[in-house]
């Protein structure tokens, strides 16, 4: 079965508003950059991926995925990841209602493809698959029918949201343990775990570099 991968990202120094404590707008747009670029390098060549789409407002994010070979669907103004996911969404399935679809918020640094490949094993057209994030309760990932109407919630403390309308719908729900699309960076405390991990990629090595000029300015 198919599988195409819609990422939704915002850049610029607005993004990431809940590290402004820590990082200024130029950090935080430079993670949003790297953060991306890694997702679409740990997808290139994947397998199970047929197709990436990445939806921003931000110019630079499009020429990163432009440059990554994934299709671009620049929007005219930034709104909320579930408007540009559900624009998204329609998009897709007004082409091809068949196969899966994979809804991916872009800041993932450690996104593995064999997790999702396994996401979407676990998907079928009775079970949508909604990965619960491991920082704030949100949803790191759905894998579900491409002409499936699921209402989209993302935000904080959104699974149990993303899970109810599931049901709601008739659906059973996979939440499968996949460590790679539960790790989103959201908060400082993430931040500083993704410096001490053992992570490799571009948003690892920003964030071990942030953690250092932070130490040498202490």
């Amino acid at each position: 079965m198919t599988l195409r991968v819609i990422i939704a990202a915002r850049g610029g120094p607005e993004a990431k508003s809940r590290l402004a404590g820590r990082l200024d707008g130029p950090e935080r747009a430079s993670l949003a950059a790297a953060m991306l670029a890694d997702m679409l390098s740990a997808l290139n060549g994947a397998e199970a991926v047929d197709r990436v789409y990445v939806v921003t407002p931000t110019p630079e994010l499009a020429r990163i995925a432009a440059e990554a070979d994934a299709v671009v669907i620049l929007e005219a103004e930034a709104g909320g990841l579930n408007a540009a996911f559900e624009a998204a969404r329609r998009r897709l399935a007004a082409r091809d209602q068949g196969g899966l679809i994979a809804l991916l918020p872009g800041d993932l640094p450690r996104l593995e493809a064999s997790d999702l490949a396994e996401a979407a094993a676990r998907a079928a057209a009775d079970t949508v698959v909604i990965v619960r994030s491991q920082s704030d309760g949100g949803t790191g990932a759905i894998v579900q029918p491409a002409g499936l109407d699921l209402p989209l919630a993302f935000g904080q403390d959104s699974f149990c949201r993303h899970c109810g309308g599931a049901a709601g719908l008739g659906l059973a729900v996979a939440s499968p343990n996949l460590s790679s699309l539960s790790l989103d960076l959201d908060r400082p405390l993430d931040l500083d775990r993704l410096a001490g991990s053992a992570a490799q990629g571009r948003a690892a090595a920003l964030a071990r570099a942030f953690r250092h000029q932070a130490g040498a300015a202490a």
